[in-house]
């Protein structure tokens, strides 16, 4: 086939090159590679056979990224219909760099589709897409290729830079319909109602892509949002946890205070020794070592001791014994 002009366009896996708009796939900078030096895209390049076209509708309607000639396919309101699939542009050069920068040569063909290409390249409306079977993380998981078919020219390409032209004022100023195809009529020479009945259905059908693309976009903020409360919830639930374990530490806290207070004044009023290692086993809640001792004091009949109140008169005790106030020791260290 004949070609009307030779493109260059370059863009970065990594920058959309947008931030409203855009499909914001994650794709895998070393399968995209796997697929773009794989054996069989290089034959395909090689032999002319990366095929692209005017709008992705094609390859959408055929429900197949590799069309024939001629494909059988069903319309949206069910209807059958025949369609001859003529390509408006070709992929000679294609490459991907370690940086995720792909650069690729795309030759407008002389045909039908391939005129209107080039009018809306000359006009600065539209760029090129790639057409890659795989699967598709869309913005919130990871995009794999298992393939590559061409580059098709779109009038929204997800990739921002992926045009033929630098775009100046991008965004600056309003698109002028009018002008556009003004230009494609010049460039194409085809009847004017003709380039504008193309151009309206493409048109349209970026409007239903579009209308598509803010649908998912509000499913992915509604998954935002769930996966937002769902941490907020695990946040509460964390605090929670949080406080009951204060709240747990300071009750064992005032649990051995009291523990320690209360065999401090055992320790004092016993009529009894107790060892100082019995004494701290027992301020750590180890009561094996003092029981023995307990037990053992069960057994002496205190009466019988000077001790208290129990200690004997003044009159019956002996005239030169002073009243005794040891304590009965159990050496168990």
């Amino acid at each position: 086939m004949k070609s009307l002009e030779k493109v260059e366009c370059r863009f970065n896996l990594f920058n959309e090159g947008r931030q409203y708009t855009g499909n914001h796939r994650d794709y895998a900078l070393a399968n995209a590679k796997k697929i773009c030096d794989a054996p069989a895209t290089m034959e395909k390049i090689k032999l002319r056979e990366a095929l692209g076209y005017y709008g992705h509708g094609r390859r959408i309607l055929a429900k197949k990224m590799n069309l024939g000639e001629v494909e059988a396919i069903t319309m949206p309101d069910g209807s059958k219909m025949v369609v001859s699939n003529i390509p408006s542009n070709v992929t000679t050069a294609f490459t991907i760099g370690d940086d995720g920068t792909v650069i690729h040569t795309q030759e407008i063909l002389d045909t039908e589709t391939g005129q209107i290409v080039a009018g809306l390249n000359k006009s600065k409306v539209g760029g090129f897409s790639w057409a890659c079977p795989g699967r598709d993380g869309g913005a919130i998981g990871a995009t794999r290729l298992t393939g590559f078919a061409g580059f098709d020219y779109v009038l929204n390409p997800g990739f921002a830079m992926n045009r033929g032209y630098v775009l100046e004022s991008a965004g600056d100023e309003p698109v002028d319909r009018d002008l556009i195809l003004e230009s494609l009529v010049e460039s194409t020479k085809m009847d004017a109602k003709v380039v504008e009945s193309l151009f309206d259905g493409w048109s349209a059908q970026v409007q239903l892509r579009a209308i598509e693309l803010e649908g998912r976009l509000e499913d992915a903020e509604m998954y935002e949002s769930a996966v937002q409360a769902k941490m907020t919830d695990r946040e509460v639930q964390f605090n929670n946890l949080d406080e009951n374990h204060k709240a747990v530490v300071l009750a064992l806290k005032k649990e051995k205070e009291d523990r320690i207070a209360l065999i401090d004044f055992v320790v004092k009023t016993s009529p009894f020794f107790i060892p100082e290692a019995v004494q701290h086993a027992m301020m750590e809640n180890d009561f094996d070592t003092a029981r023995p001792i307990f037990e053992s004091a069960k057994k002496v009949d205190f009466g019988q001791l000077p001790l208290g109140d129990n200690a004997p008169s003044k009159k019956e005790a002996e005239p030169n014994r002073q009243p005794s106030t040891a304590k009965v020791g159990w050496d168990l260290s």
